[in-house]
């Protein structure tokens, strides 16, 4: 059974956006097994505005880090349509494998 068929909205369109986005990402160690994990970018061109952001805590194991976060994802494109004032954000898990 098809999305439609069900009731699910469902909206097609395409295109692109060109912005300059500038950021920085890293961490900072606490300890030999724990790190503050960063993240953030902003940035403009057929955009009002773009920005990202991520900060959380991590710990290292031998061959696996594990670390979680709170996340933030915004764009402004101006508009009027629904998705032209987008943000995102919550919490987040990761792992990282080292090899």
């Amino acid at each position: 059974m098809a999305l439609e068929e069900m009731g699910a909205l469902r909206a097609e369109e395409s295109g692109s956006v060109w912005d300059g986005i500038v950021g920085a990402r890293g961490h900072v160690n606490l300890t030999e097994k724990w790190y503050l994990p960063f993240y953030a970018d902003i940035g403009t061109g057929q955009s009002n505005l773009t920005c990202h952001a991520l900060g959380g805590i991590g710990y290292r194991f031998k061959w696996i880090d594990f670390s979680v976060a709170y996340r933030y994802l915004s764009w402004d494109f101006g508009g009027g349509a629904p998705l032209d004032d987008l943000q995102i954000y919550g919490p987040y898990a990761g792992f990282i494998f080292h090899f």
